[in-house]
């Protein structure tokens, strides 16, 4: 058996992407539950390294996220088995919840459990999710309750748009109930994949046209003897 030895800066960068791929572990996944403090009532909730925060843009009075339940019996709010937050716009026209990873990092979000507040619901109620990314752009989910007597919360899955580089979320609707928010943090494995993937799409096409275009070695003659 014969072993064919990749030649010239190919051979480095192949061997730093091996080097990388041992490395590579899957993206981890946490999920919100606002099961630890069901008692909750505020304008900052930490959990699972999730940090969520009530801002009020002018001055003046803020409102606050509560946590309640489980709700199993007939109230006015929806049931569900397990606790869960409730934001209402009620003394401030303008304040809005903001969520984001409490050490700054980016994160994606998968899907998310939501609701009317004001339960057994009449009408359609859009929640908007306003995604901020590092490099400025935004992206946006708007998820809409049924209305029509709805009394729980439902799964709602987030766009491709959503799954990575996140540095922060706002969701500007002025009332919502949520559950069981599932984030993504890309690991540091992952990570340098993706950089030097980059690497090789970008530098690649000048290494093999370098490789390619240097004279082939010159050899002596040999002379013959008599």
């Amino acid at each position: 058996m014969t072993t064919r030895r990749v030649p010239g800066p190919w051979g480095s960068l192949i061997a730093i992407v091996g080097a990388i791929m041992l490395d590579l572990r899957a993206i981890a996944q946490g999920t919100v539950t606002f099961d630890s403090s069901p008692m909750f009532d505020g304008t900052d909730y930490f959990e699972s390294g999730v940090w969520f925060h009530v801002v009020t843009p002018g001055a003046g009075p803020h409102d606050d996220m509560g946590i309640g339940g489980p709700i199993t019996g007939p109230s006015n709010v929806p049931y569900n088995n397990t606790p869960y937050m409730i934001f209402f716009r009620a003394y401030s026209t303008d304040n809005y919840v903001t969520l984001s990873l409490a050490h700054g990092s980016a994160f994606g979000l998968t899907s998310v459990q939501l609701a009317d507040p004001n339960s057994p619901s009449s009408t359609m109620l859009p929640i908007t999710f306003l995604g901020l990314g590092a490099n400025g752009l935004t992206v946006t989910n708007i998820f809409t309750t049924p209305g029509n007597g709805a009394d729980h919360l439902l799964t709602c899955q987030f766009t491709s748009n959503f799954a990575f580089g996140l540095i922060s979320v706002q969701i500007p609707s002025s009332r919502w109930a949520m559950d069981n928010l599932v984030f993504t943090i890309p690991e540091p494995g992952a990570l340098a994949l993706v950089i030097v993937g980059f690497l090789a799409l970008r530098f690649g096409p000048r290494l093999t046209s370098r490789h390619s275009s240097s004279p082939p070695p010159q050899t002596s003659p040999r002379r013959r003897e008599r």
